[in-house]
């Protein structure tokens, strides 16, 4: 690691901490450990259970009662096990250190190392600096420089000074100890209990408090809310379009039912008896971001050499000032954590890494558990699993297979049984998986997840330095691999060749999640500055806080606030849906104002809040992206795309006059509405059959000739 050879341990001088001192804070750490592995083991069980559910299609309520029964077995089980296993009980298997022949001398490895670190700083700068005109050559070609030179060093001429120590070997750094028990966290994290916990406790908390306020309006919550708000109305699981139609059509392509978060929202809203937006925005919402910034806590101090608070600190300023993009881990973190991918992303990608790091090093039966249960989690999350989890596990199980624990990295790979069946499943079942869209070359996603100028810059170094600012042994492992799969992702037709294969090309940008920037920015903030002798004590302090202090002031003078305006962002006086107050507030005017099973047409920030409201009343064209992707007759989008550009705003192109007829007349239009100041929108709705103009909330509307039904 770039200077960082020495104690293991936290703190300044990699003491240590006084048990009695960190005692409270450790419980409550282990605490929160433990209740963040229980809700992936409880949704893995509701992942299960909605899978077979999507066989038998039985009500969300046996769903419920089926997934609460087997939990409480499984804990039982689990409760039983625990009793019956020994305290000492050893490793599932006795894997020893990969040979080690005598290193030639320091000097390859040092000048290795150092090749890595130059290489992996000029890849960071480049493919940061690209919207600047730096050449992207530059950043995959020095990138493929860093990321071998590192694998090179680290797997293939390892000193025995420089080798990662074996699961059951003491680093020569780090005096000889027993080997921590099953229920007792390793030195180095309960190394950071007395000031971690308290601090992730507190910004955890902070998180969750302003994920109320922060509204940032997301077009996809047409779909995601909108299933939640389905079950909830049906009881069931909808298996066909709810965005449209009342499922008088299929599902939209892209899409298969795989995820169960939004069914369980909307089960458990049902049973709740609250407005199923209400329960994703106001309850779900908080809990998956306390539980993210949970999981980055986690991995900081599994992966951080020592100063695991500060690590922890600076990614979650990075999180605060990520806000370049709406793709940035940021916006994804703070901004839309009630969205399954966005939870998978922010906290089941670190907390994998976290059991990935755990098995490697201990190989205990609960940490294989575990990386089946995050596989099983992630796949109800999302789809995008099925090509996001390979990628993660690959970067851990590889490095590990090569370094020589070859049935350990073998047996990682059960994280990825449950996400790769689901994809062949879904794979087989359906014809065209492919999803339309915008297909970005790897320049755009590096630029659209890992942004641009000072964090694109932060993210960039610190994934090729990863290897060397990570803790020795398996974190360091593992770093090098997920430098080497970004990498590869990187070189030109890689992701041009994975669209071609899958039909996937509109959402390989996720392939980005693989890399845990926040953490490994933090990691930055652990390099030990080198001290002249004797200065050990009068500048130990400020060498500590120096690195720490540069990266937050990096990122909060060159990144964007994810909560400003500049963002998309607008920040409520109260808890809210995460859409304009206006825009709900007239939508559910419309709404109350249409018949059952009609068709309202508004300007489409409207139109969007539609399906949050109702699985009764459909908005014409609530998200033109899921419109495109309908298997519907061509007439049908063109039909909605004409009633959207009749009212999208007062100046523009308007419709003919008969497409305008025919389009009300098919959709079934009973309320049409447009801004007051859209003269030329209003006249055409009338010249279409429709009257009675009328202020409802911050639109005109007009109704269909029987007028509109009284609320």
């Amino acid at each position: 690691m770039i200077g960082s050879r020495g104690p293991a341990a936290g703190g300044l001088g990699g003491a240590a901490p006084d048990a009695a001192r960190t005692g409270r804070t450790g419980r409550t750490g282990r605490a929160g450990d433990a209740a963040l592995d229980a809700s992936v083991l409880l949704f893995a069980v509701w992942t299960v259970v909605y899978h077979l559910g999507l066989l038998l299609r039985p009500p969300t309520w046996a769903l419920v009662a089926c997934w609460l029964g087997a939990s409480a077995a499984a804990a039982a089980v689990w409760a039983l096990r625990r009793r019956r296993d020994r305290p000492g009980r050893g490793p599932l298997w006795p894997e020893p250190a990969a040979p080690r022949s005598p290193a030639p001398s320091r000097a390859p490895s040092r000048a290795l190392a150092l090749v890595a670190v130059g290489a992996g700083v000029v890849a960071g700068a480049c493919a940061g600096l690209q919207t600047s005109g730096a050449p992207w050559w530059c950043a995959w070609a020095f990138g493929l420089v860093s990321a071998a030179a590192s694998a090179a060093c680290l797997l293939f001429r390892r000193s025995p000074a420089d080798a990662p120590p074996a699961p059951d070997e003491p680093s020569r750094d780090e005096p000889s100890r027993p080997e921590p028990s099953r229920d007792e966290p390793s030195r180095i994290e309960a190394s950071a209990s007395r000031w971690g916990t308290p601090l992730a406790l507190a910004t955890a908390a902070g998180f969750s408090a302003a994920s109320l306020f922060i509204v940032n309006s997301d077009g996809d919550d047409s779909y995601f809310v909108s299933r939640s708000v389905a079950t909830a109305a049906l009881g069931r699981i909808p298996f066909k379009d709810a965005i449209f139609t009342s499922g008088a059509v299929g599902p939209v392509a892209g899409e298969p039912p795989v995820s169960s978060i939004e069914v369980l929202a909307g089960s458990l809203a049902r049973i709740a008896g609250v407005p199923t937006a209400s329960f994703v925005y106001y309850l779900l919402l908080p809990v998956v971001t306390f539980a993210a910034v949970w999981a980055v806590w986690r991995l900081s101090r599994t992966w951080a050499p020592r100063r695991a608070v500060a690590c922890f600190a600076i990614a979650a300023v990075y999180l605060l000032w990520s806000g370049l993009g709406p793709a940035s881990l940021g916006s994804f973190h703070l901004l839309r954590m009630w969205q399954g991918k966005a939870v998978m992303v922010s906290a089941l990608v670190p907390l994998l890494y976290v059991h990935l790091t755990r098995w490697a090093e201990r190989r205990r039966r609960r940490d294989l558990v575990m990386l089946a249960a995050c596989g099983v989690a992630a796949t109800g999350l999302t789809s995008s699993a099925a090509f996001v989890l390979p990628l993660v596990v690959g970067a851990a199980a590889v490095p590990l297979i090569v370094s020589g624990r070859v049935r350990t990295g073998l047996a990682a790979c059960v994280a990825l049984a449950y996400p790769v069946a689901a994809g062949a499943v879904v794979t087989l079942q359906n014809h065209d998986t492919s999803v339309t869209g915008f297909v970005g070359d790897a320049s755009d996603d590096f630029r659209w997840v890992l942004l641009y100028s000072a964090p694109g810059v932060l993210a960039g170094c610190a994934l090729w330095l990863a290897p060397w600012t990570a803790r020795r042994g398996v974190p360091a492992l593992i770093g090098t691999g997920v430098a080497v799969v970004i990498t590869l992702l990187l070189v030109p037709g890689v992701l041009g060749l994975a669209a071609d294969v899958t039909g996937a090309g509109q959402v390989l940008w996720r392939t980005m999640w693989v890399v845990p920037a926040p953490v490994l920015i933090g990691l930055l903030a652990t390099v030990r500055i080198p001290l002249p002798a004797g200065g050990q004590r009068a500048f130990g302090v400020l060498a500590a806080a120096l690195p720490a202090a540069a990266l937050a002031v990096t990122m909060v003078a060159g990144g964007t606030p994810v909560w400003s305006a500049e963002n998309g962002s607008i920040v409520a006086s109260r808890p809210s849906w995460k859409l304009p107050p206006e825009q709900v507030g007239t939508a559910r005017a419309v709404v109350a104002l249409a018949r059952t099973g009609g068709v309202v047409v508004m300007p489409p920030p409207y139109m969007r809040a539609v399906p949050l409201l109702t699985a009764r009343v459909h908005a014409a064209n609530p998200n033109s992206h899921y419109l495109r992707n309908l298997p519907v007759p061509a007439r049908f989008v063109t039909d909605r795309r004409v009633l959207t550009a009749a009212v999208r705003r007062p100046g523009g192109w308007k419709p003919a006059l008969a497409d305008l007829q025919g389009a009300v007349r098919r959709a079934g239009v009973v309320v049409a509405c447009a801004h007051p100041r859209d003269l030329r929108g209003l006249a055409l709705l009338e010249q279409a059959g429709l009257s009675g103009r009328r202020w409802v909330g911050h639109l005109v509307c007009l109704f269909s000739r029987p007028g509109p039904r009284t609320p």
